[in-house]
Order: structure tokens, then sequence, then C-alpha cells
């Protein structure tokens, strides 16, 4: 029986053993099948006896059409001096393997010299010169008049109107009273940044008076601003950049919702349209892959002044570049505060690991976003909440003489965290010029005492204490751009007491022990940019595949 209960409590405890998670195995078995693994499925050397006969039968049939077409392509010398159009179009193909038809609305004149050219060639040149349109398709050739036609294009963009503004002020000077009746002030602006962030009290209105509680403004007599704004709206431009290029005869009709341009011009016009229209959507298609890392240095001793950069620089591991080029002293180059560099790195480990040599590193947020060319890509994190940022109060007398108060306050939400909006511009050597704005708010509720009369009000307002920059950086497709310089000085208060006696009333604090504790830190920001090419995603899919077998190792043997 013993034995029983035994077996019994052993199978009860492996039905209840705990089930590993099979997430990670399914997320890397489905990578597997999307990136090929080197050194497996190994490629054949050589053709299957079938295919390679008949690719070799199909070869044989079309050798000679194409050595026509292609291998021995005619060239001409061609001398035309005011030579009738169809009568020059018709002997061009003669004893060649084209065929060519002429459209009945065909007239003119042609006049040439031209040595060693194909068919193709003076065609092209006739067609630029004198306007005939000229269609080829195979061994067939149509010629057309002459003239204005309609051509259609298509350009896949969005129909949409998009606005961006980054604003980054700084304001400073005296104080300012406005007295309206009866003297008051609130409403203290303590820095105004792409994030709103106001705290204050409005106004207070009184019976029978106007008591408008609107001073202490900081002064911008020694302020500083930078206000960067982007507008995209790419179908209310396009229709006037295409008039440009088709001149007072053409017409330009578009359609935003369906992606078509439709253009009435000389071929010529036409053709440059065209051109245009490529080069423009080959721009606009251009996308880049954008990853941060918001990092939180807190500087040990040696290091109040802030990051030595130099310092970072001669451990070899990275090649450091400043506006385009190594500086000799990159300390003394970043002496005067917020600057940008960039390094040729892929990884971000490795930088981070230098800047641990330097203090204690936390990381505060690690965002990636994929933006389009020119466009501008936010990215934010944190909460909001809701603060006192205007009173009002309006005091009746009715006719029994009682005073009837009424109060109004309004709230506005404060944002604590972190921003950061990038806008690139891709180059066609894949180089990144980025417009970057990060900023780190945190805010905090402090109470403000105003006295007015005999009346005390005590207000919770919002405190924020700001870190942000704005600047422009070039970088090459993964290089990782550097911007540090944002320092902030910290202060903690510790209490050390002996327990019971530390708390009794009176005699407490004689069992206490405090001290203030002052810490550095500097914030940096790290962006590597990385221009979406045809195999980029392969790329990803193979990373993240490492990043499995590092974190899940077990999986990768069990394959």
């Amino acid at each position: 029986m013993r034995v029983l209960w035994i077996a019994a409590i052993a199978a009860l405890l492996t039905s209840c053993a705990y089930q590993p998670d099979k997430k990670p195995q399914e997320a890397y078995q489905a990578m597997q099948q999307d990136t090929p693994v080197q050194g497996s499925n190994k490629k054949p050397t050589t053709l299957p006896t079938d295919v390679a006969a008949f690719l070799n039968q199909s070869a044989e049939s079309n050798a000679s059409g194409a050595s026509e077409l292609v291998g021995e392509e005619p060239r001409f010398v061609l001398q035309a001096d005011g030579v009738a159009a169809k009568q020059f179009f018709y002997s061009l193909t003669v004893d060649t393997p084209y065929n060519i038809v002429v459209h009945p609305d065909v007239t003119g004149d042609i006049s040439l010299d031209l040595k060693d050219v194909t068919i193709d060639e003076t065609l092209d040149v006739v067609s630029d010169i004198y306007g005939y349109e000229v269609r080829r398709e195979g061994r067939m050739i149509q010629v057309y008049p002459a003239g204005v036609r309609t051509q259609t294009f298509a350009l896949d963009y969005l129909s949409l109107k998009r606005f961006g503004l980054s604003q980054t002020q700084i304001t400073s000077g005296g104080v300012s009273q406005e007295r309206n009746n009866n003297s008051g002030y609130g409403n203290n602006n303590r820095s105004n940044s792409s994030l709103s962030n106001n705290s204050g009290l409005g106004g207070l209105n009184g019976s029978g008076q106007n008591q408008n509680f609107g001073g202490m403004n900081a002064g911008g007599a020694n302020g500083a601003s930078v206000n960067t704004q982007s507008e995209t709206d790419l179908w209310g431009s396009l229709e006037e950049m295409i008039e440009g290029i088709v001149g007072g005869n053409g017409s330009v009709v578009l359609s935003p919702q369906a992606g078509l341009v439709s253009v009435t011009a000389q071929p010529s016009k036409l053709r440059a349209v065209d051109q245009f229209l490529e080069n423009l959507q080959s721009r606009l298609q251009r996308q880049v892959i954008l990853e941060a890392r918001i990092v939180e240095v807190t500087l040990g001793d040696q290091y109040q002044q802030g990051i030595r950069w130099n310092e970072l620089n001669m451990s070899g591991r990275f090649d450091f570049g400043f506006n385009g080029s190594v500086p000799n002293d990159i300390a003394a180059a970043t002496a005067d505060g917020v600057f940008g560099l960039t390094f040729n790195s892929d990884r971000f480990t490795g930088f981070l690991e230098l800047l641990q040599t330097q203090g204690s590193v936390q990381v505060l947020s690690n965002p990636r976003v994929t933006a389009s060319n020119n466009q501008k890509a936010v990215i934010k994190i944190g909460e909001d909440e809701y603060y006192v940022t205007d009173v009002t109060s309006q005091t009746n007398t009715t006719v029994t003489q009682d005073a009837l108060t009424s109060s109004n306050v309004d709230l506005t939400p404060f944002f604590s965290g972190i921003s950061l909006d990038v806008t690139p511009q891709i180059s066609d050597d894949g180089e990144v010029t980025l417009h970057v704005h990060p900023s780190v708010v945190e805010t905090s509720e402090q109470e403000k005492v105003i006295t007015i009369g005999d009346e005390t009000l005590r207000l919770p307002l919002a405190r924020s204490n700001i870190r942000e920059s704005d600047t422009i950086v070039r970088a090459r497709s993964g290089e990782i751009v550097v911007l540090g310089g944002l320092m902030q000085n910290s202060t903690s208060e510790n209490v050390e007491k002996v327990p019971l006696l530390g708390d009794l009333p009176l005699v407490g604090n004689l069992f206490k022990n405090k001290s203030n504790d002052s810490s550095k830190k500097e914030l940096v920001i790290l962006i590597k940019p990385t221009v979406i090419g045809a195999d980029t995603w392969q790329k990803e899919l193979e990373r993240s595949r490492e990043l499995l077998e590092t974190w899940f190792p077990d999986i990768a043997q069990d394959q």
C-alpha cells in the first residue's frame, strides 16, 4: 500500500511539472524559414540533365533572332538634307529586321549628318530634335506626327498635408507686473519648448472689480529660441512644379486620390516630366531605420566636468568624427556645451561599455522607428499629469446682501517623460542628414502661496526640469551619432536614525544623522541611421535570430 502511495505522488508531481514556454522556439523556427542559414542546403553546382537540355534547345532556336537584334546591331553613316520625313523613316529600316509604320499626318523635312550610329540612336535624336513620337516594341517601330500629346503618369504618394514644429526657447531677464485696478501676480513661465510647459495662476476676479494676475512673466531680453518648421504637401505643389516644366502651352491635371498625373504637352516636355517624376518618386520612397539610445550617465568623482570624450577616443576601438573629421582634441572642440559627433560602429553595446568607465550608465529609453525621406518621425514616452494653470473667482451680491462666490479652476496637462523627433534627409550616396530634437522632461508639483488682502491661496502648480537640444548632424548609413553635453546637478538627503529612538518627539533628532549627497549627470543620445536597401530586412531577420540564439541557446541546439 505504501508503494502505491509513493507511485501516485510521483505521477502527480510529474503532471504538475513546469512546462517551458514554446513562444521563443516558435519565433526561432519562423525566422529559420525566412532566413537562410550558412552551411545548410548547399546549392547544386550543376543543372539537372533535362533542364540543361531544354535550355540548350531554347538557346539554339533563338540564337539567330537574338544576334540580329542585339549582337549584330547594324551601324550607319546617315546624311540627309531636307529629306521628307516619311521618306526618311521608310528608308531607315531598309535591309534591317525592323518593321516601321508611319502615321499619315507625319510631315516635315529632316536634315542631319550622323556617323556610326544605330537605328535606335537615330530615332532618339530625330525624336528629340523634331518632336516626332516614336514607339518601339520588339521589331515594330511606330512613328506619330509632332505636336501636343497627352500622357498619364503614376505617382504613388499619400494624399495628405503634414505639418511639423520643433521649438526650443529660453527666456530670461527681469520680472514685469501688470495692474488693472488692483495689483496681483502669477503665471510664472519657467520654460517654453515643443512640449507645453507653463505653470502659474492666471487671474482672480472680485466683486465689482477686475483683478488680473498676469505678471511675473520672464522677459525675453536675454533669451534665445530655435524654431524648426516642416510642411509636406506634395500634391498641393506638384501642379506648379510640372507647369514650370511644360511651360504655358501645356496643361496638367492631378488626381491625388488615384495617384495619377495627366500632362498635355510637346513630346520633349513629356519626356522631361517623365524623368522628373521618376527621380521624384525614387527619392520619396527612400526610407531609413532610426535606432536610438537615450542614456543618462551619473559621473564619477574624477569626471565632474563632464564625459572626457578624448579618453574614449584613446581606446582605439572606434573611429570618432566631428563635423566630418576627427579632431585633435575632442574635449576642447566640445567645451562649449552641447555637441555632436559620429563613430564608425553598428553596435551600441561597445560604446555603452566605454561610457561605464566614467560613471554609472542607465539606459532611459531605446526607441526605434522607420522614417521616410524628409518626413518627421516623433517618439514620445511618458505620461501627462494635470496641474492648475488658471483660477478665476467671481463674487456677486444679491438683493438680500448675501455674497455669492464662484470659482473656476483651469487644469492643463503637463508631459513628463522622453520625446524625440527626428527628420532625415537621405542623399544618393546613402549619407543621412538628421534634424534631431531630443527632450527629457521631469515634471513635479510645487505649492505656490499667494496672498491677496486677507486671503491666502495655496495652489499646486507644475514645475518642470527640462533637458533638451536641437541640432542638425550628418552621418553615413550605419554610423552612430552621439549627442552629449546636457548636464544636470541633483541633490538627495539621506537620513540615518536609531530605531525607535529616532522617532521620539522633541529628542528624536539627537538620534538622527542627516547628510546631503550631490551627483552630476550627463544625458547622452545615440542615434544610428540605417538606409533601407534591398537586403536590409533580411539582415534584420538574421540579427533577430542571432539575438534569440544568444538569449535562448538551448533553442538553437535543439534545431
